[in-house]
């Protein structure tokens, strides 16, 4: 697909809610936009939806893909994507980084298909009190640099950060009765009422303190990265 310029049109481009912090990024009408790892939630801009998982929901905890059939469903993985050099006007990641195994690969993988994006994960301080087990690193953004630090499986505040999991997930807890965590699991009206509306007062706070709960990445052309293991790159 030839591109007229690789550069924003502002005046034929649209502010675009993204990620789950709902970030406004500018998005051109006729950028090709690929969702890296779209699963439950696609980007509604995207013209390509990518995940590696059709059937697997465990890294999803528990939800089910949603693949509209108005979307271009592409199965790959992002540490191999199957796209030509900047064929991608923009790349949405969001939530996906954090479970990667081969960071480096995934890196490159975005850099070489995408001509810019944007990156969204848990802040630090989010992993720390609200830390899912499937979660393998803690990232930051300095400046044009994406830093990847490895967090230990389980909570890192103990039970306190059990707690604050079960009410913040209890919505998909109780939806697929997983043994994501054992707290919540089997709980019964009142409580029920109860559990919902501490949850939606704790969706609603992260939402308003998102610079402290969201690491959020815009970045064109391409950006770097560090993988810290044990203290040392």
């Amino acid at each position: 697909m030839k591109r007229k310029s690789t550069k924003s049109n502002k005046s034929n481009s649209n502010w675009c809610s993204s990620g789950n912090s709902g970030t406004r990024v500018q998005i051109d009408s006729d950028w090709v936009v690929l969702d890296i790892g779209s699963g439950h939630n696609p980007h509604p801009r995207a013209n390509i939806l990518m995940d590696k998982y059709l059937f697997d929901d465990t890294e999803r905890s528990g939800q089910k893909i949603v693949l509209p059939s108005s979307k271009h469903i592409v199965v790959g993985d992002a540490v191999s994507m199957p796209f030509k050099d900047k064929a991608i006007d923009f790349i949405v990641c969001s939530h996906v980084a954090e479970h990667i195994d081969n960071v480096d690969s995934f890196c490159k993988e975005s850099n070489r298909v995408g001509l810019r994006g944007y990156i969204e994960t848990p802040s630090r301080f989010a992993e720390t009190i609200r830390h899912p087990p499937n979660h393998r690193w803690i990232i930051e953004k300095k400046n044009k640099t994406l830093t990847f630090s490895p967090i230990a499986q389980d909570y890192p505040l103990g039970y306190m950060g059990k707690l604050f999991f079960s009410f913040y997930f209890y919505k998909n807890i109780q939806a697929e009765n997983r043994n994501i965590c054992s707290f919540a699991r089997g709980v019964r009206k009142p409580f029920h009422y109860f559990f919902w509306f501490i949850r939606w007062s704790l969706v609603r706070a992260w939402l308003l303190l998102k610079p402290l709960t969201y690491t959020r990445f815009l970045w064109e052309n391409n950006f770097s990265w560090k993988v810290f293991n044990n203290g040392a790159e």
